[in-house]
């Protein structure tokens, strides 16, 4: 039987996949390994050593029962993901795991296994000699360092020898340092892609072609500015796979687009090289007072811009709003709802989300507002009328437990690019 174990799941299906992709490159055999969602498969195998990767988020679910089951069984358990990364004090000490993998996991994770192997499954020193862990070692908390790959796509996204498949991750890294979002903390403020040969070569595997990246219109550049030029050799790169007969989703799930990047030449590239007429943008507030708040950049101008040009081009415009925003005032939630009108109005649709605190970002220790009558009413109508999308309401629960959690066991962020500031 195989003696480690990955715990697939439906939200770590895509991160899986690509670190897979990785241990192969790399000379592991992936046959040594089980790979499965079904806990009960794991539990059967009796694995001595199984990885996990999960979103803060997740820490309240199935989760916490089955590193018990494991931990009973005397499995080493190895954590990845947001959370490991910003609590790796919580992730071992409160949640049990024995080792966190902190960065961007690709060299990490092979290094890690294979001198997991030759110790037969112990926590040994040699691991100090590994960049991206943190563990305790004779009773003492240690952290080796940030673990980052610059050229990430020196690593396939998928493997070769395991039928997976996942949305190809084409850009790495965010440089606009929204203060709720993990994203520039973790994977850098400046933009890295994966080489257009590459793209191509391994969507030839896909039947839809869906990509992952922060900001779809910003490929090929720093990630602050829109590089027209690559951005229209990626898409005309792709067309002989269309002719194929596969379908390219380009700007929508599990993807979006800047509304600053949404221009009459930027959907026009979509028009002549892409299939989908659904775009995805984040306007995250209505009001520019919020927007400059959240580190946001873009105002609201831009989104109401961005819209037009959408529906001039006969694009359905699919716009993210975050309600219950730090120290948000009924005043702007009401030009939030504004906004909102406006767009659906328009023949758009909206997706809302309530506030989360998220540990390792700027506001992680920031309060939510709640939301006024107002706000409380509109989204519930417009959900009837199924004009909004999004789990807000399920949301504020979430966002509490959040806060409590913060609150108990906040942890210094450890990022690799600049320290991150609290800004509450």
């Amino acid at each position: 039987m195989p003696e480690i174990a990955v715990r697939m799941t439906k939200r770590n299906h895509n991160a899986f996949v690509h670190l897979l992709g990785a241990l192969e490159s790399q000379g592991f055999d992936l046959s040594e390994l089980l790979i499965t969602r079904d806990f009960r498969e794991i539990l059967q195998a009796k694995p001595k050593v199984v990885l996990y990767s999960f979103l803060t988020e997740e820490v309240w679910g199935p989760l916490t029962e089955e590193v018990k089951l494991l931990k009973e069984r005397g499995a080493l358990l190895i954590a990845g993901g947001y959370h490991a990364i910003a609590m790796p004090k919580h992730t071992l000490n409160r949640l049990g795991f024995d080792i966190a993998v902190i960065g961007e996991g690709e060299e990490v994770l092979y290094r890690l296994l294979t001198t997991l192997k030759k110790a037969r499954y112990r926590i040994t020193k040699e691991l100090l000699n590994i960049r991206g862990l943190a563990f305790h070692l004779n009773g003492d908390f240690v952290f080796t360092g940030f673990a980052r790959v610059e050229d990430f796509w020196r690593f396939p996204p998928y493997p070769e020898s395991v039928r997976l498949i996942s949305p190809i991750e084409i850009s790495r890294g965010c440089p606009f340092g929204c203060y709720y979002c993990q994203t520039p903390y973790i994977k850098g403020f400046r933009m890295r892609h994966r080489p257009i040969d590459q793209i191509v070569r391994y969507s030839r595997r896909m039947r839809d072609m869906r990509y992952i990246t922060p900001n779809a219109f910003a490929y090929g550049s720093p990630g602050a500015i829109l590089r027209l030029d690559k951005l229209e050799a990626l898409l005309k790169a792709l067309q002989p796979l269309r002719k194929e007969g596969r379908r390219l989703f380009y700007g929508t799930f599990p993807s979006e687009v800047r509304p600053e990047f949404v221009l009459p030449e930027t959907l026009e590239l979509l028009v002549d090289y892409a299939d989908n007429r659904r775009l995805a943008i984040g306007a995250q507030s209505g009001d520019d007072a919020m927007l400059k708040a959240m580190h946001r950049i873009h105002r609201v101008e831009h989104v109401q811009r961005a819209i037009e040009y959408m529906l001039e081009y006969g694009f359905e415009p699919v716009v993210d709003f975050i309600v219950g925003l730090p120290n948000e005032t009924e005043e702007s939630q009401e030009k939030s709802i504004e906004l909102m009108k406006w767009v659906i109005s328009k023949g758009g649709r909206v997706r809302a989300h309530y506030f989360m605190p998220l540990p390792g970002t700027p506001w992680a220790r920031c309060k939510p507002s709640p939301l006024s009558d107002e706000m409380k009413r509109f989204l519930g109508r417009m959900a009837a009328k199924g004009k909004i999308e999004g789990s807000w309401g399920n949301q504020i629960e979430l966002s509490r437990k959040l806060q409590r959690l913060i609150e108990e066991f906040y942890e210094e962020p450890m990022s690799h690019t600049v320290p991150v500031r609290s800004v509450c």
